[in-house]
């Protein structure tokens, strides 16, 4: 489906350093524009290559981001219910 698949990586900082990344995605010596969608084709494409051990780290990573936005949204709701419901200030 998708063939030479290459990834030219730019500017690419230390995460833990805060710096942004930048990061170009060429299929066919074409540039494709990030999408989620061509994002998660580009991942799907390179699952193949990844030994078992890189897919084990894969995983560890996955299964940790996923715990910590559970744990944002729930801190979300509890401070959302902290908020009182304001009444229209235009029908006083």
């Amino acid at each position: 489906m998708i063939s030479k698949i290459a990834s030219s990586l730019g500017l690419i900082k230390d995460k833990l350093a805060g710096v942004p990344k930048e990061v170009q995605v060429f299929i066919d010596k074409k540039e494709i524009m990030m999408s989620h969608q061509n994002i998660i084709l580009t991942i799907q494409s390179f699952l193949p290559y990844l030994t078992n051990d890189d897919i084990d780290e894969l995983v560890k990573t996955l299964t940790t981001l996923k715990d910590h936005r559970r744990q944002k949204e729930n801190l979300a709701i509890l401070e959302a219910k902290k908020i009182p419901i304001q009444s229209n200030r235009h029908d006083t």
